[in-house]
């Protein structure tokens, strides 16, 4: 049987979301590898208001595992995703610059309740006040499988 095309039978809806909630248990377990250095976020995202939470953990020196979930106030709908981030902090290199941490990286995302799943690329910069505080500024790239891309802004804050 040919399905119209935008439509899916209900049994390949509930597989999809089947396979989403097995990918986010299985990014979850792999973000909590970090236990031991684990931070969580406070978020908000620009032009289209959001705000969020998110909990990001080391893997290695300067590799971290980031899995947020914010509420879009356009709808409303939800994001969830996981990212992975290279993340160095500049003070290895030169004293001055510690505490400052550019960090680039991607993952995937899911926005709720349509289930479009996405690629994400974000690029940014956390400014920590002190061992347990930091700030940032970042831009995430939003690719859905399904055509139509946009970018957000998001800034909040980081604490260890």
């Amino acid at each position: 049987m040919v399905t119209p095309r935008g439509s899916c039978p209900q049994e390949e809806v509930q597989a999809m979301k089947r396979l989403l909630v097995v990918f986010f248990l299985l990014l979850l377990a792999f973000a909590s590898t970090g236990l031991a250095q684990r931070a969580f976020q406070l978020r908000v995202g620009l032009p289209e208001p959001s705000l969020g939470f998110g909990l990001e953990a080391t893997l290695q020196r300067n590799l971290v595992a980031l899995v947020y979930g914010d509420v879009v106030f356009r709808g409303p709908s939800f994001l969830l995703g996981g990212e992975v981030q290279f993340k160095p902090d500049l003070g290895q290199f030169d004293r001055d610059l510690r505490g400052i941490k550019p960090y680039f990286g991607g993952g995937l995302a899911v926005g709720l309740p349509s289930a479009n799943v996405a690629l994400t690329l974000g690029a940014g910069l956390e400014f920590t006040l002190d061992p347990s505080t930091g700030l940032f500024l970042g831009g995430q790239s939003i690719f859905p499988f399904n055509g139509g891309s946009y970018g957000r802004v998001v800034l909040g804050v980081s604490f260890r």
